[in-house]
């Protein structure tokens, strides 16, 4: 039976709220998408900042306020990087658990990782290869083989943590590039030498959806054309070039990129550049999926015993008053197997 399940993914650079309809076995249904961003990654000290605390807060009680009385409601929400690496999560967890009426999940960073990894194996046909996912606070790499997720890495290189501590003038000055880069050397170097020439590389994340965007001048009106969408290095190369002799006031104008990404997306282009360059990947796939849709996907098979007990994830959920949304369908047996074998 059908039932509606409302997403509520606190990211490093924004917050999310994803409503969709899980058909157990089958797959999910999208019905409605909402963002706020928050920037709860902001700050360099280890800590969350009291404005990002409040404001994603006040974006999430602003969700929930929006969801459908429906009666089975099921609220997940959780954490990535930005709460998984501050000494003082309990300034927003614990009003969030009130809120929310329950536990909020923290992802580690292999779990990360994998969820991206189902996103990206649902999307497209990968054999071998990597699946990167570039978020505000970190970068997850997932090494796939014969269809299925191996192992993971998990950086703290995100787009909003390395423009906060290296990116000071405006525009970036060539010393402030040339540290970001040593650091991000630093991190890939040895960890990811035995993935060189591994095969295809699959990204995702909002740096990576961005620079697609910026690539084919889209602007937000037009047909969006950018799932599967072959990057080749040369052109992310081009792209940062631009964006590095541009001043803040220049990128916000650039077709494509969203104005309140326009301070972050040059260090995320950074990182994408040094990490084909570091596994010598000739392009990029663009995939607009990932980790939201990754749990999504989880729940969806989850009431498998296999998925459910090889690779847990602790959700909670609360049930309101109402009726139910209507029935629908999203996925297919063939994949369904695939799933449940990358859980193991």
């Amino acid at each position: 039976m059908p039932y509606p399940v409302a997403l509520i993914d606190l990211g490093s650079n924004a917050v999310r709220l994803v409503l969709a309809e899980i058909t157990p076995g089958a797959g999910y249904r999208i019905l409605r998408k909402a963002r706020a961003q928050t920037r709860l990654g902001r700050g360099v000290n280890g800590s969350l900042s009291p404005r990002a605390v409040r404001d994603t807060l006040q974006a999430v009680r602003g969700f929930l306020q929006t969801l459908p009385q429906g009666d089975g409601l099921k609220v997940l929400a959780v954490a990535t990087a930005a709460a998984r690496d501050a000494d003082n999560r309990d300034s927003l967890l614990e009003p969030l658990r009130r809120d929310v009426g329950g536990e909020v999940s923290i992802l580690s960073g292999p779990e990360e990782a994998r969820l991206g990894a189902l996103a990206a194996l649902r999307s497209f046909r990968v054999v071998n290869g990597l699946v990167v996912d570039l978020g505000g606070g970190s970068l997850q790499v997932t090494e796939v083989r014969n269809r299925l997720p191996a192992t993971t890495a998990s950086f703290p290189l995100g787009a909003v943590r390395m423009t906060e501590r290296f990116l000071h003038h405006d525009p970036p000055l060539p010393g402030e590039i040339e540290k970001l880069r040593r650091e991000i050397r630093r991190h890939l170097a040895g960890a990811l030498s035995e993935r060189r020439k591994h095969g295809e590389m699959v990204g995702l994340g909002g740096t990576v959806r961005t620079l697609a965007r910026i690539h084919l001048g889209l602007e937000y009106d037009q047909n969006d054309s950018r799932q599967g969408l072959r990057l080749p290095r040369p052109a992310i190369t081009a792209i940062r070039e631009k964006l590095q002799e541009q001043s803040l006031g220049e990128r916000q104008r650039v077709p494509g990129l969203k104005p309140e990404r326009a301070d972050i997306i040059l260090a995320g282009a950074v990182v994408v550049e040094e990490l084909m360059t570091q596994v010598d990947s000739p392009a990029l796939t663009v995939c607009k999926n990932g980790v939201r849709d990754g749990i999504l996907l989880h729940e969806a098979f989850r009431s498998n015993g296999a998925a459910t007990a090889e690779y847990p994830l602790p959700y909670t959920s609360r049930t309101f008053m109402g009726r139910r949304l209507r029935s629908g369908r999203n996925g297919s047996s063939k994949f369904r197997e695939a799933v449940l074998g990358s859980l193991r």
